[in-house]
């Protein structure tokens, strides 16, 4: 289980445990996102890593009305089952502008009902 690192509201830092990595990549020949993962149990910590880069998602509610943005290794609970659409950007580690990726993804948080 990997842990991931805040900073918190006082200035100290937290640790907090990761259930599930969910690791992207961007294909630049087809502008394709790679992603090893697309399901996870509701209630799991959750965290989106750039496979080389930084990335950072967009996650929009399984009732298409809330934005979540999340930073790259920013740990997030996902308490409500359904599939979340998202959109994907990526910062290369050597630098270089963002590039959005065109198709994005699906998660799909496992139980859909209580």
């Amino acid at each position: 289980m990997a842990t991931s690192t805040m900073p918190a509201s006082d200035g100290w830092k937290t640790s907090m445990p990761i259930d599930q990595e969910i690791i992207l990549d961007y294909d630049p020949k087809t502008y394709a996102v790679l992603v090893n993962t697309s399901q996870v149990n509701k209630g799991e910590t959750i965290c989106f890593r750039g496979a080389r880069g930084k990335v950072s998602v967009v996650l929009v509610s399984p009732f298409g009305d809330d934005l979540m943005k999340i930073e790259d290794s920013e740990p997030h609970t996902l308490t409500t089952g359904g599939l979340y659409h998202y959109r994907c950007y990526f910062t290369p580690y050597e630098g270089g502008k963002e590039i959005e990726g065109n198709t994005g993804g699906i998660l799909d948080v496992q139980p859909h009902r209580p």
